[in-house]
């Protein structure tokens, strides 16, 4: 404890201030001792300050104690912080943290900071516009003399700008916790002050057709109607940007989408269903289809899918290996517009489910970091393209969004080194990139003709399909005729890969339609169980499993002419029917299933 002697008003010692405290007095002679300054004697002006602090916290914000401190601060650390410390010992309703402020502002270039952070925000707010989107995340809109730049305020492209912006009027760096102020604080301004805005990815629908980011550097972009294609300086929409995409190329004027075949594995009767999941890439107001490339080492599929990305979202990283998680496959949809991955062995039915939710929009959430109760939401649409040797789609609901191509294995008098193969791409881009704006110019003129008998799961991607294929010189009705054929593959590759499906056939298998079974899901659990299946992997360990399968195949087995219908619950459990559709066929559904045809005789 810091000890002085402090005249009372009579002249007195007062020995006993406060009586919490024993203070002892000692005999000075004013005369011979002077006063302690801040220049001469800081940390005897301190010592003495704090006496006083027991009973005054104002003592701390004097002229005389705070120049002291900075002294201390400047000249001896160590003694500063010991002599901080005991401020907070002497008078615990004292505030350091006024202290520590006002020892900043005392101290030589302390108000840098403070003046770089004015300085920023007064830049940013002077050269552009801060706005939000529908989730107040901040937005910042830039105008300059030859383009228009939009970036999120937390985006290193908007810190980049702003670091650029501020080297050219102060020629000074900025600090790192500068800046992170500083964009707190422009984030804030754009969310609460700043309009709502509607900001895009890649693609944007518009009025009169559709508009597609270029990602160059004078953030150009193409609008495409019914009626041509051109390319705009200024977007009417907002587009921005995150750090992985690159640049789509410059269309020339005279495209050839067909010169896109000599550099992809796509067979011929899978291509119209190529270049429609292509120009659907760039609708984000319809569901996205899956693409899914299935072929055996050497079939080419890793070239095929970069080439295809090349026409949608070129990136940094063009092909992504499998995902850990599901929360792995949400973040990448939030930085890139298609979402690719290759070289898959198989997922897991929580990476189905959510590829089946950024094809038809969706989103994700999970804790927010360092809080306890808020949520991190992503959501999301987005196209997605995944490559394998085996089927890795194998839920319904997810092969029903697929668009399935097998790809073929590639001769090997045929093949070509990959400087060849990526030096002729590059060569042909442009020319397939503009062929395909020319396609879909053509196709989006004949859509509003288009007109389906029978629709699939993806309704919106067959009748541009269907459309697509009009406009390439196919008769009407014939993509819809490959699109029903590719729905019904799919809908076996479903059932076979499915344990309970497997059962289920071999049980209907052995019976004549029509057929007209109804029992409890235990009855039915009993039944199918003494049919052998090879994997039993995914076989249900009770009634209750069962019925959960059930749910997931029966729009499969609809489609085949089979019904499966929950018909509610009873003292015994479950209740289900298992029956034959008597109304007319679905044009997806496979011949050989109707009254008096044993089930399964179409396949053999």
């Amino acid at each position: 404890m810091v000890s002085a002697l402090i005249p009372s008003p009579d002249g007195a010692v007062e020995n006993d201030r406060h009586h919490h405290h024993d203070h002892h007095t000692v005999e000075l002679d004013a005369a011979a001792t002077p006063a302690p300054t801040p220049d001469s004697d800081p940390v005897g002006l301190i010592e003495a300050a704090l006496v006083r602090l027991v009973d005054d916290v104002g003592v701390l914000a004097e002229e005389d104690v705070v120049r002291a401190f900075s002294i201390l601060k400047a000249t001896d650390l160590p003694s500063y912080l010991r002599l901080r410390h005991a401020a907070k010992k002497a008078n615990r309703d004292c505030s350091v943290t006024v202290l520590d402020k006002l020892v900043r502002d005392e101290l030589p270039g302390s108000d840098e900071d403070a003046s770089a952070l004015d300085e920023l925000v007064a830049l940013a707010r002077a050269q552009c516009q801060l706005h939000h989107d529908a989730d107040r995340n901040a937005v910042a809109v830039i105008p300059m003399p030859s383009r228009r730049e939009v970036w999120r305020v937390y985006s290193s492209g908007f810190e980049e700008w702003l670091r650029a912006a501020y080297w050219r009027a102060k020629e000074m760096g900025v600090p790192e916790t500068t800046m992170k102020s500083a964009l707190a604080t422009l984030a804030a301004a754009g969310i609460n002050d700043g309009d709502e805005i509607e900001v895009h990815v890649r693609a944007a629908r518009c009025d009169d057709g559709y508009l597609i980011d270029l990602a160059d550097e004078q953030w150009q972009a193409i609008h495409v109607t019914p009626q041509g294609w051109r390319v705009v300086n200024e977007s009417p929409v907002y587009f921005t940007r995150t750090p992985s995409m690159r640049p789509l190329p410059m269309p020339v004027t005279h495209g050839d989408v067909g010169l896109l075949w000599q550099h992809t594995n796509i067979p011929p009767h899978s291509r119209v269903m190529v270049l429609a999941w292509l120009l659907d890439c760039f609708r984000p107001d319809t569901p996205f289809p899956v693409l899914e490339l299935v072929g055996e080492q050497g079939s080419a599929k890793s070239t095929t899918q970069s080439v295809l990305r090349s026409l949608v979202d070129p990136n940094k990283v063009m092909l992504r290996g499998r995902p850990k998680t599901v929360e792995d496959v949400f973040v990448a949809a939030a930085n890139n517009w298609l979402v690719s991955y290759e070289n898959l062995s198989g997922l897991t039915p929580e990476q189905q489910d959510a590829f089946c939710t950024l094809a038809t929009g969706g989103g994700f959430a999970s804790r927010q970091l360092y809080t306890n109760g808020e949520e991190h939401v992503m959501e999301t649409k987005r196209p997605v393209v995944l490559n394998g040797i085996a089927v890795v789609a194998t839920r319904p609901d997810l092969i029903d969004r697929v668009i399935h191509v097998d790809l073929p294995t590639i001769p090997a008098d045929t093949r070509r080194d990959d400087a060849e193969t990526h030096a002729g791409w590059e060569r042909d881009q442009p020319t397939v990139f503009a062929g395909l704006l020319d396609l879909f110019s053509a196709a989006l003129a004949i859509l509003p003709t288009v007109k389906l008998s029978q629709r699939q799961r993806m309704a919106d991607y067959e009748r541009l399909g269907e459309a697509v294929a009009r406009a390439l010189g196919f008769a009407a009705g014939e993509f819809q005729q490959q699109y029903a054929e590719l729905v019904r593959a799919g809908i076996d590759r479903a059932l076979e890969s499915n344990a309970v499906a497997q059962a289920l056939d071999k049980y209907l298998a052995d019976r004549v339609l029509p057929l007209n079974w109804q029992g409890t899901a235990g009855q039915l659990y009993d039944l199918l169980n003494t049919h052998s299946i090879p994997d039993r992997s995914s076989w249900p360990r009770s009634p209750k499993g069962l019925s959960d399968q059930l749910r997931r195949i029966a729009p499969a087995y609809r489609a085949k002419g089979i019904d499966i219908t929950h018909l509610g619950h009873s003292r015994e459990g479950a209740r289900w029917r298992i029956a034959q559709i008597r109304s007319q066929p679905n044009p997806a559904t496979p011949p050989g299933i109707e009254g008096g045809t044993r089930y399964g005789a179409h396949r053999e």
